[in-house]
Formats: C-alpha cells, structure tokens, sequence
C-alpha cells in the first residue's frame, strides 16, 4: 500500500497498486482524489504497517495434491483417447463415398420410365404387387448413407468429449493453485 496525500485536506490515503490510474474518495474532507498511475505511484512513500499484514494474508503458492495430479492425467488421457477416436472417425467419415442420392436415384427412374415398352412396365407393376411395395431392405446407397452419418455422429461424439475433458483437465489443473509469496 502507498501513502497518497490528498490534495485538498492533506490527509494521508491508503492506496493499493491495483487502484492506479482510478479515482477514490478522500476518507477525511469527501472529495474525489485521482490515483496516479503505476509509476509515479511507486514513488510515492509505502505503509509499512498495511504493506506487511497484507503480505501475511496472501496465501502460499502450494502444489496441486495427488488427487489432482491424478485427476488432471486421467482427464487427460481421456481427452487423448477421445481426440484419436473422433480422428480415426472423421477419416473415416471423408473416405466412404456415396454413389448415390435419392433425388438423383429418382431422376434416373424418371429418365428411364419413358423409355421403356408397355410390357416391360405391365410385368414390373405385376411383379410389385405379388411382392407388395414394401421394399425388404433399403437400396444400396441408403446403406451407405447410413453407414457414413454413423461414422459423422461418432466423430461428433468423441470430439464433444474431448473437448469436456480437455476443459476438466485444465479446470483440475488450475484448481488449488494460488499466488506465491
């Protein structure tokens, strides 16, 4: 703490580095004093009294416990596990190529429709309805489809755990550190 004089009053006000370049009220005549800023704040003579008891209540710098090791590595190799898994996914997720849309599996059907003959057409619509429109299983590319947004979601999964993880780790990283003395 520094000793400012005010002034107005010439009373002596306590004043912290962490108020430079503020304003504060004079605690003797209430007038509004402007702290100086840093440097010329340090030039000003210092409360040995106040500058001493708050050195005694600035906590020790401590080492984080075992828990905390533990727990900070822990969330750590999850968080590594995690970031492989959502990698390994992604590049998954990018290889699997899908040959086909639905828009464009419908476009083709519509394409090849005029071309054909009436009786080709009279003998798919009987085979339809001997086998009923419910198709037994999804075409191909429906499959692949599938296939490929599971790899996405997973990808998207694991990368939401890492990043959790990643903000844990830090969290019981910083956690029971304090100032050194």
């Amino acid at each position: 703490m520094y000793q400012l004089s005010c002034p107005h009053c010439q009373s002596v006000i306590a004043v912290s580095p962490s108020q430079a370049g503020d304003q504060t009220q004079c605690p003797s005549c209430g007038e509004t004093v402007a702290i100086p800023r840093l440097r010329e704040l340090r030039q000003l003579p210092q409360d040995e009294a106040q500058t001493a008891s708050s050195d005694r209540e600035a906590p020790p710098f401590e080492e984080p416990g075992f828990a905390q090791r533990i727990g900070t590595v822990a969330l750590g190799l999850i968080c590594t596990a995690s970031l492989l898994i959502a990698g390994y996914c992604g590049i998954r997720w990018a290889t699997i190529e899908v040959p086909m849309t639905t828009q464009r599996h419908v476009q083709e059907i519509r394409e090849i429709y005029p071309t054909r003959n009436p009786a080709e057409l009279l003998r798919e619509y009987e085979q339809m309805e001997e086998a009923s429109l419910e198709l037994p299983s999804p075409y191909l590319y429906k499959k692949i489809q599938e296939d490929k947004d599971g790899w996405g979601h997973n990808a998207m999964i694991a990368g939401g755990i890492s990043i959790f993880t990643l903000a844990g780790a830090i969290f019981f990283a910083s956690s029971g550190r304090s100032r050194r003395p």
